[in-house]
């Protein structure tokens, strides 16, 4: 039989996480239907069989004749639960995820890596090192751990977010849970639904710059972060255990420096992709675009294990292809098996209340269904692991949107020369001198003009006419939840990016590979030494000579293909959106005139009443705008009551 450590070098599960704590004097009824209904909401993670322990015994409370289960932790997993399950002189954990840097947590603990699991050693650095040891675990996790000691329940989530983890406190229970629609399907207080939020959603379509979980009650904890529930005092914090450090310096590229840093990203990135496909065994995927950041991934995973088996999957379509082009020169260039996946309007229709359900939250756009495809013919083909690119456009300056701080920043440091050659070579980027100078002028006019309201107003106003106007005026009058940071350095933007709205993005692929039960990896977004190195480059080397994450393109020369280096295009996630929007619009027509809005928020008589003078191509964005109203009442009625 094989060791238990054994098992967990290669054992791949997808789990959930449930822990609830019932209150003195609470309403709740026993707990055990709680955790059943609990853990029945996320059986999509995967076929799992449950593990529960109740603590009572545990507990030091003044009723201590009651035998009313107060608090039960709860795991579920495809495979063997002990490898996430551990408990010490009356404190328990589970723990969710891999640590990246097992060995040297070992040897810092003085035990040996083969004979104990990821659980374990967490379990005996917390009873260490306490709250101090959250930092130290490199990798893709989330835990609940209760402390006998201090009778106090913890919940964390990795540094930058490759896990989920909700919690709710209310009069009657405070309580932990892998999946928002855990805690929803549970709890009948914690069911109200955040419009703020919603109007966010349906104006702009953001989805990352916000908590999208869409529930008042209901609430993540954030990336770095942990939350503890203190029985003794009934008091809840919620705190950071990292920050991560950042180059704010206004330093002009160097040529002679750019070697360093050239060599300090391939031996940063390489030691975090081994460390991640070294956990893996057998064949792995990987979702290859013939982007810069996919193809980072797969050309240096085959370039230090030349002998393991890589299968890329890239999304087409109908009408293009998409970018089989180009992810045909990454395949060709590793050697790696292909599969070309299909996404269709009638998959996007079929599918979207199943995906919108595993996402606990409406999609924004096709993207993550197309994604959402990918994990689909992946477990059909029977591997375990996928290999996720997210992370590299917020660490290393992806986005169009960054030009214009980058431009800035080197006019306002003095150095004309350079803004002048950037804003000449900005076409190796696939973007245009007349591009700059508008975004430019848009974010001039949106400081000095444009307040959100009369933006909308002015720029949206067939989207603002199309939401109810109490709940469309509550939400302008109200300020963003969304930390500002003072943008004066390309950094700045990348920080922002990185530790903010990443981790909402990482949701995506997580979920749709855990309705699979696949292992979703992101060595772009998993170690932390990674990150580190990256933010501690200046800004000036971000983006140079018009090219996009420069540094990467540079430090993946003779590693990747040049034709992906040297690519200007930028498409992310490409999807046909145009095609599919143009195709569904009766569907989309026929839901929304017949679905009402439980929340009062989309105005479906001036849509439905508009809809052939609005729904046209000439208008992607009110179509979009559409396609979002659809998603939110496909969503908001599968939550039910």
């Amino acid at each position: 039989m094989a060791s238990e450590a054994t098992k967990s070098s290669f054992f791949y599960y997808m789990n959930g996480l449930l822990a609830i704590y019932k209150k003195e004097g609470s309403a709740l009824e026993s707990i055990k239907p709680l955790i059943d209904n609990g853990l029945d909401a996320m059986t999509h993670r995967g076929v799992f069989r449950p593990a529960t322990v109740n603590l009572n015994s545990e507990l030091k409370e003044t009723d201590a004749t009651s035998s009313d289960v107060r608090l039960t932790m709860s795991a579920c997993s495809k495979y063997d639960n002990s490898l996430h399950y551990a408990s010490s002189g009356g404190s328990y954990i589970f723990f969710e995820g891999k640590l990246l840097n097992k060995n040297e947590l070992c040897a810092q603990l003085s035990i040996s890596p083969n004979e104990t699991s990821d659980a374990r050693i967490v379990l005996a650095l917390l009873q260490k090192y306490g709250e101090e040891a959250f930092g130290q675990l490199y990798g893709y996790w989330a835990l609940v751990y209760f402390d006998a000691l201090s009778q106090t329940l913890y919940g964390a989530r990795d540094h930058f977010g490759c896990r989920t983890l909700f919690f709710c406190n209310t009069c009657n229970q405070f309580a932990l849970a892998t999946e928002s629609r855990a805690l929803y399907n549970i709890f009948k207080d914690v069911r109200k639904i955040n419009r703020y939020t919603v109007i966010d959603f349906l104006m702009w379509g953001n989805i990352g710059s916000l908590d999208q979980y869409f529930f008042k009650d209901i609430t993540s904890v954030e990336p770095s972060g942990f939350v503890k529930y203190e029985f003794k005092t009934q008091r809840l914090t919620s705190e950071k255990y990292y920050t991560l450090p950042y180059n704010r310096s206004k330093a002009s590229y160097d040529v002679n420096s750019e070697e360093q840093y050239l060599e300090g990203l391939r031996t940063h990135l390489a030691e975090s992709v081994n460390r991640n496909v070294s956990l893996i065994e057998g064949a792995i995927a990987v979702g290859v675009s013939g982007g810069m950041d996919s193809s980072s991934l797969i050309c240096t995973a085959k370039k230090y294990n030349p002998d393991r088996t890589f299968v890329a999957y890239t999304t087409t379509d109908k009408y293009d292809g998409g970018e089989v082009v180009w992810a045909e020169k990454v395949v060709r260039h590793t050697g790696a098996e292909w599969i070309k996946v299909v996404c269709t309007t009638e998959d996007i229709l079929e599918k979207l209340s199943a995906v919108n359900r595993i996402h606990n939250v409406p999609l924004y756009n096709a993207s993550s269904l197309a994604q959402f495809r990918i994990m689909e013919e992946i477990n059909r083909q029977g591997q375990a692991v996928f290999i996720d690119g997210q992370g590299g456009d917020e660490m290393l300056g992806g986005y169009p949107h960054y030009f214009p701080l980058a431009l800035k920043a080197l006019r306002n440091n003095g150095e004309l020369a350079s803004w002048w050659n950037e804003l000449t070579s900005v076409s190796n980027s696939g973007l245009s001198i007349r591009e700059m100078f508008m975004r430019r002028l848009k974010l001039i006019a949106k400081d000095v003009y444009y307040n959100p309201l009369k933006f909308a107003q002015d720029k949206r106003k067939d989207l603002y006419d199309s939401l109810m106007a109490q709940s469309r005026d509550a939400y302008f009058c109200g300020s963003s939840p969304v930390p500002q940071v003072k943008k004066e350095v390309l950094n700045d933007a990348l920080f922002e990016s990185y530790t903010i709205y990443l981790a909402n993005i990482l949701r995506w692929g997580e979920h749709s590979a855990a309705t699979y039960g696949l292992e979703c990896i992101m060595p772009l977004s998993d170690y932390p030494p990674l990150a580190e190195y990256v933010f501690s480059i200046p800004s000036a080397y971000k983006i140079h000579d018009g090219w996009n994450k420069y540094l990467l393109r540079m430090s993946m020369e003779g590693i990747v293909p040049e034709e992906i280096c040297r690519r200007k295009q930028k498409y992310g996630f490409y999807i046909p959106e145009q095609n599919w929007l143009n195709e569904m619009g009766s569907a989309l027509y026929d839901y929304l005139s017949k679905t009402e809005d439980p929340e009062e928020c989309v105005y479906k008589k001036y849509i439905t009443e508009n809809w052939y003078r609005l729904y046209t191509p000439a208008n992607p964005l009110f179509q979009r705008f559409a396609f979002r109203c659809y998603s939110y009442l496909l969503w908001r009625h599968g939550l039910g009551n």
